[in-house]
Parts: C-alpha cells; sequence; structure tokens
C-alpha cells in the first residue's frame, strides 16, 4: 500500500534516471508526484512537491540553475548518492559482495527511513526552513557563555538557525537542552533523527554520533561515531555548514580548551561566510578563539551579549561587521 504522506518529486538529468528513482520511492513504499528530466536550458518553473529525491551530477554546469534553485528556495532534497551503502572499515576480506538487488533493498529501506523522519518533521513544525545557518562552537565553560548570547536573541529572526556544537558527554546532553531552552525562545531540537533545518531553532548536536548535512537543508544522523579527539566535531561541523550554506553561513567560536573549529574556520572565511569569536578576557579558556584569531580569519570579537547584538543587527538590518 502506497503512503500519500508526501508529494514527492523526483529529478535527474536522463528519463532512465528519472524512471530508476521512481522506481526507488516506489517500493520505499511512497507515489511519485511529479518526475523531471533536466534538459540544457531548462526554464520550465519546477512543480510544488514537499521532497525532492534528485539524481544529479553537482558539477554538470547544466544542472547549476536547478540547483541553486533547490539549494536556497526548494523543499528538502534527498540525494541519490546519500543512499548509497558504505560498507564497514571491518568487512572481513572474505564476505560476499552484495547482490544488486540487496544494493536495492538497502537503499530502499534508507530511503524510507528518511521519508519517514521527513513526515513527522513536517507534521510537527511550523516554522519555514532557515536560509541562513550559524554553527555556535564551545568546549570548557560553553554552556554559559553560549546562554548568555541566546538570551540576547529575540524570539523570532527571520530565516536564522543555529547548530550547537559542543564539548560533552552524552550523558549530559539532557541538562544542556534544559539550560539552553530556559534561556533562549526558540525552539530546541536533538540531531537524534532527520530533521529540516527550520529558522528560530536551536540544533544541539549529538556526541554521540555523526551527522550529515544534506544540501536541500536537512540534519540526518549518521550511525558512525565521531572521528578524532573531540566529541562532536567542531571542525566537521563547520566545514558540512560551510559547503552548503556558503556565504549564508556563519560561526561563533566561544571559550574552550584546544583549537577544535579552527581549520574549518577558515574554510568558512574563504566560502563567503562569516567567522566571530568570544574575546580572551571574556573567556574561561581562550584557547579555542584564540587559534582561530591566529589563522587571520575572525571578523568580529565581543564578549556573548556583544555578540548577540551585532548577531541581531546582522540578521535585522544587514549590519556587516568590522574586521576587528
Amino acid at each position: 500500500m502506497m503512503n500519500n504522506g508526501l508529494a514527492i518529486g523526483v529529478i535527474a538529468a536522463s528519463i532512465k534516471q528519472v524512471s530508476e528513482l521512481g522506481r526507488l520511492v516506489k517500493g520505499a513504499g511512497y507515489n511519485v508526484a511529479a518526475s523531471v528530466e533536466i534538459k540544457p536550458g531548462l526554464t520550465t518553473p519546477l512543480p510544488q512537491v514537499d521532497v525532492w529525491v534528485a539524481n544529479l551530477d553537482l558539477h554538470d554546469p547544466s544542472v547549476r540553475s536547478v540547483m541553486d534553485y533547490l539549494d536556497l528556495d526548494g523543499p528538502p532534497v534527498i540525494y541519490e548518492d546519500d543512499l548509497q551503502i558504505v560498507p564497514p572499515p571491518t568487512k572481513a576480506v572474505d564476505e560476499k559482495p552484495l547482490l544488486p538487488a540487496e544494493i536495492r533493498q538497502q537503499k530502499e529501506r534508507r530511503l524510507a527511513l528518511k521519508l519517514r523522519q521527513l513526515v513527522r518533521d513536517s507534521a510537527a513544525e511550523t516554522r519555514r526552513r532557515a536560509k541562513k545557518v550559524w554553527v555556535l562552537a564551545a568546549s570548557t565553560g560553553g554552556p554559559e557563555a553560549v546562554a548568555e548570547f541566546l538570551a540576547g536573541l529575540p524570539d523570532e529572526l527571520e530565516g536564522v538557525a543555529l547548530l550547537y556544537v559542543q564539548h560533552i558527554e552524552h550523558q549530559a546532553m539532557s541538562n544542556l537542552q534544559k539550560v539552553v531552552t530556559r534561556h533562549c525562545g526558540w525552539a530546541v531540537e536533538t540531531t537524534e533523527e532527520a530533521r529540516v533545518i527550520r529558522e528560530n531553532t536551536v540544533y544541539l548536536i549529538s556526541p554521540q554520533h555523526q551527522v550529515e548535512l544534506l544540501e536541500g537543508g536537512v540534519l540526518s544522523p549518521l550511525q558512525e561515531p565521531w572521528g578524532g579527539r573531540y566529541r562532536p566535531s567542531i571542525d566537521q561541523v563547520i566545514a558540512k555548514v560551510a559547503r552548503v550554506y556558503r556565504e549564508r553561513g556563519g560561526v561563533i567560536v566561544f571559550t574552550g580548551m584546544g583549537d577544535d573549529g579552527a581549520n574549518s574556520c577558515t574554510m568558512m572565511h574563504h566560502r563567503g561566510g562569516q567567522v566571530w569569536i568570544q574575546e580572551a578576557a571574556s573567556c574561561t579558556i581562550d584557547s579555542m578563539p584564540v587559534s582561530v584569531a591566529k589563522k587571520g580569519c575572525a571578523q568580529f570579537s565581543a564578549t556573548p551579549a556583544e555578540l548577540a547584538r551585532r548577531f541581531v543587527k546582522l540578521h535585522q538590518e544587514g549590519l556587516r561587521p568590522q574586521q576587528s
């Protein structure tokens, strides 16, 4: 029995790929509401759907305008590449490879899971999708500094969402969520399941598992743990936001020990996004913001309360921060 909870469109660069995506959607238990083959010079507006399932070459100039639409103004996008099954690194040498039918079944199950999560998210959310996404990055002393920043935000800031990446143990996440909720008038969500990134929402990045950030603005948990010394990895999250949101992205690095985030702040800067830091004198430990400052990419430095005031002005009035 087909599930009609979402209007799903399939879009690809050839009719063969469109047909394959259609079979994948139907195999996942859903109807296809629209099918689009991208041809050179395509100018016809795309149909209205709730989510696109796409197979597109991101480097093909002929699909650039379509990609820009999907990235900026379209509904969530699930790319066929994101449904690929990645074998674990510990796979036995003599283990038999999956048959084509088994690969398809696994892709259908993964697509069905993503679509069910989007159904739940769409039913629960009335906020619009965020067009601007900023990362709040912190370690030692972070909850207090970030709470002060959040307390300075209005209950509504059009088009903006925040991803809060705090070095923390998983068992402390519930307390962190309470702290954020108490100091902020925005919705507060975790990343235990896939979510469309909505405006006026703070997303707490789990230290237990990695997350992927899809081009359509969807956060989805992965089974893999974070690599490296830090959990969650600030560098990885900033890099994902810089790649997807470019000049519509940003990061504020608060107090913390170590240098997690410094490398990806450089990437955010080169992609056109904003890089701000908490001033050293107001930090519990200033290693993290100082490491960003040494990269030469920080555009503004201030106390958490001053960062909040400048953040609000930037998004309400279009104010560009001065190099500090």
